[in-house]
């Protein structure tokens, strides 16, 4: 089978499919915690500094981005703010076309909440009604690692990222495992800043997990992963290791926020291993990997890799060099075309192989046939020195789906002479 790509569009994004469920109304009576008997009520003295109006304030943020997704998906998002309350715990539920989250103050006072942990919490709850495959039990809701994810991957980077990040960060005692994943996965100072906010928020919300569960065990830690592997996807609450390692992977991946997760593909959308991610993805202490990304797989075929002036490794100083770039994709039976794409200098695809355009791309070009030329002349199409890959993939005769995957890329390294 193949999947409509949407290639000859400027951004891609897959569509989420509409909600639905034979359970429309329910609860998940478990909530963001397992249940538990802390009380935390306004006048203890074990609180942490989030006063009534912080807790307002994080609430309405998410109610000003959130109502009107919701509302686009046919619901009316209601959230219950229990200030007073002591009850430690978040629950989400779904009555009619009311989507519902209700939040306590008891969780938002425990110390070891802070206020972006509070608004990672606020996300998750979002997630159970938002937060696409895989679900809980097949109901309506996203399961708990998958809300979990959600809140990282999503949410928080929409809520956060007008916020001055470059800055809060400078004052906060940051994680050396989390600046230097950090620094890894992005480039600009501001995305590298809001994956370290991020970060931080998932440690405080993975020790209060920690805490809630007895405190057995060592400190919850970016740098200690949880190694167990499951042998099916877990549906409820993930241990404070495995949760954490979650809002890790969720804060480092680098697929741009604007791509819609799905109601019943795990991996649009998302950095998954499905997909050949090296990073960024969801740990296997509670999600296992599926054998296929979705009910219409694309297919196992990766096309030739595109000839640079004859070669696969191209070192060229002449920026004013007519390069043809040469594409073959006649093994494939059901090709009518080919789709070709250029990196932005000196950064890989994202995913080497898979079947989705790089959000990144530099240029792209889709020509009809399937053996042939396009002609790139370095000094007008491309922005200067560096190291380029190029790299094809076979097209259906409408022109807008694949018929195989991505191919090997060639590398274009454009220096000046020596």
């Amino acid at each position: 089978m193949k999947r409509c790509l949407r290639f000859l569009v400027s951004v891609f994004a897959i569509m989420a499919l509409p909600l639905g469920s034979a359970l429309a109304d329910n609860c998940l009576h478990e909530g963001f915690l397992p249940r538990n008997e802390m009380r935390i009520p306004p006048d203890s003295v074990f609180v942490n500094g989030i006063t009534e109006a912080k807790f307002d304030e994080i609430l309405d943020r998410t109610v000003r981005f959130y109502a009107p997704v919701i509302s686009s998906r046919g619901g009316v998002l209601e959230l219950d703010r229990n200030w007073q309350d002591g009850t430690v715990n978040a629950y989400a539920e779904r009555n009619g076309r009311r989507w519902i989250i209700r939040m306590f103050g008891g969780l938002a006072r425990h110390p070891a909440i802070t206020e972006d942990g509070f608004a990672l919490i606020t996300c998750h709850e979002i997630g159970h009604h938002i937060g696409g495959a895989p679900k809980y039990r097949r109901s309506w809701a996203a399961n708990e690692g998958q809300s979990d994810y959600f809140a990282t991957l999503k949410c928080l980077r929409n809520l956060f990222s007008q916020d001055d990040n470059v800055g809060i960060v400078s004052r906060m005692k940051l994680d050396p495992a989390v600046v230097s994943s950090c620094e890894k996965s992005f480039a600009a100072p501001g995305d590298v800043a809001l994956c370290e906010r991020n970060a931080m928020a998932g440690l405080s919300v993975g020790k209060l997990a920690r805490e809630i569960s007895g405190g057995a065990g060592p400190e919850v830690s970016f740098s200690t992963p949880d190694r167990n592997v499951v042998a099916e996807t877990y549906d409820d609450h993930p241990a404070a290791q495995c949760r954490l390692d979650t809002y890790f992977g969720g804060v480092n991946c680098r697929v741009p926020v604007s791509h819609e997760l799905s109601e019943t593909d795990a991996a649009a959308g998302t950095c998954s291993e499905e997909l050949n991610f090296e990073s960024g993805f969801r740990p296997r202490c509670w999600y296992k990997p599926s054998s296929s990304t979705g009910p219409n797989p694309p297919q196992a075929g990766i096309a030739r890799a595109p000839l640079l002036l004859g070669q696969t490794h191209l070192v060229l100083t002449n920026p004013y060099t007519a390069l043809p770039v040469h594409y073959d994709v006649s093994e494939f039976p059901d090709a009518f075309g080919v789709y070709v794409e250029v990196s932005q200098p000196n950064r890989e695809f994202i995913v080497p192989n898979g079947t989705i355009p790089d959000p990144y791309r530099l240029l792209w070009f889709s020509r009809i046939g399937v053996r042939g030329d396009v002609v790139m002349t370095p000094v007008r199409d491309l922005p200067g020195w560096g190291t380029y890959s190029v790299r094809i993939i076979p097209l259906d005769s409408s022109g807008t789906s694949s018929v195989g995957r991505f191919s090997n890329s060639a590398k274009l390294v454009l220096s000046p002479a020596r």
